[in-house]
């Protein structure tokens, strides 16, 4: 990556060499820094609407909050360097169980009948704003609207059936929801090199633009 205060001195130098008066050469250059830090910064919030999109495309709330753009590095990272939220298997028998089952006639268990096969009512997680960036806000917004707009879309009319859980099956192989892939290190990856390789010919087209025109 370029060095955009040695570029800038650069870019003083040739000015001087045009014979632009000291004054008006620092405030060229100054409105160039500007201009440098609007396009990597327009760049940045680029990059943080495909992060975004990968997080909702996974239903990755975890990920979508933890994203913060750092203008220094010209990167995108999340707070604390993770980059897989995967969600593990989860057993589930003895949360069904928990509530409303009921004694087996021969008193060796509970059971409980679950109907399967219907859109969950449970609401999704929502996205709480940080202090990072006011994008955040936008974000959740974002998240939620698709969220609802892939809800309109589940097949209505879902024919629903009957499974009995019992406290007699294995808790380990049975009603365990499975692993939910969410690995976002090759997303990070292919974005974070779109930005570096379109870091240098951002400054170096300002610059460029500004030593043509004088």
């Amino acid at each position: 990556m370029v060095n955009v205060f040695l570029e800038l001195e650069r870019l003083k130098t040739h000015l001087r060499a045009r014979g632009i008066e000291e004054d008006h050469v620092d405030a060229i250059a100054s409105k160039a820094n500007e201009e440098i830090a609007l396009a990597i910064r327009e760049r940045l919030d680029n990059a943080m609407e495909l992060a975004i999109q990968s997080g909702v495309q996974k239903d990755s709330p975890d990920f979508i909050n933890a994203l913060r753009p750092r203008p220094d590095a010209f990167v995108l990272e999340t707070d604390s360097g993770v980059t897989d939220f995967t969600e593990p298997p989860m057993p589930m028998l003895d949360k069904l169980l928990a509530r409303g089952a009921k004694p087996m006639k021969d008193g060796s268990g509970v059971y409980k009948i679950i109907p399967v096969g219907k859109p969950s009512n449970n609401p999704k997680r929502p996205i709480h704003t940080n202090i990072f960036d006011a994008q955040k806000a936008i974000s959740a917004e974002r998240y939620e609207t698709a969220v609802s707009q892939y809800n309109r879309v589940v097949p209505k009319g879902s024919k629903v059936e009957f499974r009995t859980a019992t406290s007699k099956q294995n808790r380990a192989t049975q009603w365990v929801m499975p692993e939910k892939p969410k690995d976002f290190t090759e997303d990070l990856a292919e974005i974070n090199n779109l930005l570096n390789q379109e870091y240098d010919e951002v400054v170096l087209g300002i610059i460029r633009s500004y030593e043509e025109g004088f």
